[in-house]
């Protein structure tokens, strides 16, 4: 079958019903699809109020026993994916009606090793991409370009050889370098995700405060680590904005407490 829909949840009881039910209310999900959702460690409900989701023999639930991040989570995902491609939808996303008849439609007919597809929020229906920036990219267009937020859709075969980098909001660093290792990049032009503002793995909410100053660095400095030279290269304006963010958040780290870093 094709896809592999893999969802890292945590605490969201209420919210992973609701991405799974935006899967089940596709029209024929079943033919082509699973569902693996993983319990990153959750405290609340979870595990119960998924349990006649399970009943169906494509879904699936995992649980780690503690809180791995949500890296982790999906990395678990991933390992146990089936299918040809797994489509990293998280748990306060929702696919909109027909996105997975459109999906089938792409991968189908284009053959592409990761794909992208557009985002819109899901209360005002802005969309969070630029629907001009379409079609085959390559690894310079995305060092030189801002893409905004997309769903990916990753060759499955690719991504358990290449798993996510144990840092939460880095996905691009695994795109970044699958690009540039020669994988296949299509960005799409439509809005299939549909992405919850409010979430609270949100960028504006995770590294909201100081107190995140630390993932943030460890960020920046894994993504000049690995793409520096080829910044300089080509987007030098961009190196300077990341070499600038990077020390301020390491001035920021180097001066809060202890405690402040777990």
């Amino acid at each position: 079958m094709l896809f592999s829909f893999v969802i890292p949840t945590y605490n969201r009881s209420e919210k992973v019903r609701r991405a799974i039910n935006s899967i089940l209310i596709q029209k024929n999900w079943s033919d082509c699809s699973e569902i693996i959702v993983v319990d990153d460690g959750s405290t609340d409900d979870t595990e119960s109020s998924l349990q006649n989701y399970l009943k169906h023999d494509q879904i699936k639930l995992i649980k780690h026993d503690e809180n791995a991040g949500v890296a982790q989570a999906k990395n678990t995902g991933i390992l146990h994916a089936k299918n040809q491609y797994s489509v990293l939808l998280d748990s306060d996303d929702l696919l909109k009606d027909g996105a997975l008849a459109h999906l089938k439609n792409l991968v189908l007919n284009k053959n592409y090793d990761l794909f992208f597809c557009g985002s819109m929020t899901l209360n005002e229906g802005n969309l969070l991409y630029n629907p001009n920036f379409y079609g085959p990219k390559s690894y310079l267009d995305l060092l030189k370009t801002s893409v905004g937020e997309y769903l990916p859709v990753i060759r499955t075969s690719i991504l358990k050889n290449n798993l996510l980098r144990n840092l939460r909001g880095y996905e691009s660093i695994t795109w970044l370098n699958l690009s540039k290792n020669g994988a296949k990049l299509f960005f799409d032009h439509e809005a299939i995700r549909l992405y919850d503002e409010e979430g609270d793995d949100r960028l504006s909410n995770r590294f909201n405060g100081l107190k995140n100053a630390v993932k943030m660095r460890d960020g920046y400095q894994l993504y000049l680590d690995e793409f520096a030279s080829d910044l300089k290269k080509h987007n030098y304006l961009e190196y300077l904005k990341v070499r600038i963010k990077l020390f301020s958040y390491q001035v920021i780290a180097f001066f809060l407490p202890q405690n402040e870093e777990l």
